[in-house]
């Protein structure tokens, strides 16, 4: 059994065996499909194992009464999962995103994250006005289900035009409102990272991918460049959950509980996003031209007001 597997297991073990007091050794190997002498030794693991804080009040006790097992100081775990709004704010338009490549057929999906909307207010109109043309991710994912290559019209950071690259695509997701495409680029010989909105084109090729994705890929991370532009965000206490969701490099305190944040960023649109979805708690201090994008997405979205 791999490690991912035996994760897997012992992140399930603990509720698991909560909503079940007493349960034996037997039945809880035998409900999880293992060997006994696999869950004692994932018992063993737990010891180690606690809420944040991870201090000597804070780790789980575990404890074989006979065969039985008895799990405590995990109460909080009984307890429903509350997101964060910034939490709250990345599932919904991850799902947004999402949703365009898989399709509309989610109605579970969607209306799940319609309650996370309305709990947090974040306006689904403001939301629609913002998506981008589906075409090329569905192509992406196009390229992924079948196993064949893409031919990218892209330019990166460093070109003058754009340059055609051969990938074998291994994955494709959402971050922080940008898609990213990982894979093989045949022109340097290298695994390289491709925002999708650099993409001038994209092709499938009648061809199969020759490299393989390896066992694990490293997240895209956002490298501040010289050229990317810096932004001043004003909020409101209420609107502080955004600095949750950037990489800040400056943050003044006001005396009302709000703070005045600096930051540099390559996604100019999904700062946009983030001030819109604030719902008044955002204001932009600078640069100019962000701060003209975000009226012109308001009134897109709201024509008549």
């Amino acid at each position: 059994m791999s490690a991912t597997q035996e994760v897997a297991r012992m992140l399930t073990l603990v509720p698991w065996l909560l909503q079940r007091p007493g349960a034996t050794l037997a039945e809880t190997a035998e409900a999880f499909g293992v060997a006994p002498q696999a869950i004692r030794r994932d018992l063993g693991h737990l010891d180690f194992c606690g809420l944040p804080g991870l201090g000597g009040g804070d780790l789980f006790e575990v404890t074989l009464v006979g065969d039985r097992v008895v799990v405590s100081m995990a109460d909080e775990l009984r307890r429903p999962l509350r997101p964060t709004p910034a939490e709250a704010l990345r599932l919904v338009l991850t799902v947004d995103a999402v949703a365009d490549v898989l399709g509309e057929d989610l109605p579970a999906l969607r209306s799940a994250v319609t309650k996370v909307r309305e709990a947090v207010g974040i306006p689904e109109d403001v939301a629609d006005v913002l998506e981008d043309d589906p075409n090329e991710r569905e192509l992406i994912a196009e390229a992924l289900r079948d196993g064949r290559r893409v031919r990218l019209s892209y330019q990166g950071r460093g070109d003058d035009a754009p340059v055609t690259r051969e990938v074998d695509p291994w994955t494709f997701h959402v971050q922080h409102g940008v898609w990213y495409l990982q894979g093989y680029d045949h022109g340097v010989g290298e695994r390289r990272t491709f925002r999708l909105d650099r993409a001038a084109d994209v092709e499938v090729l009648a061809v199969s991918i020759t490299q393989p994705a390896p066992d694990s890929l490293p997240p895209p991370t956002y490298a501040p460049a010289p050229d990317d532009p810096q932004v001043v965000l004003e909020l409101t206490a209420s609107a502080r959950w955004i600095e949750e969701a950037l990489t800040v490099d400056e943050v003044v305190e006001r005396a009302d509980g709000g703070a005045l944040i600096t930051f540099r960023t390559d996604t100019p649109r999904w700062i946009a996003r983030l001030v819109l979805m604030a719902a008044g708690g955002a204001e932009v201090r600078s640069p100019d031209a962000l701060r003209e994008d975000v009226v012109r997405l308001a009134r897109a979205a709201h024509p008549d007001s």
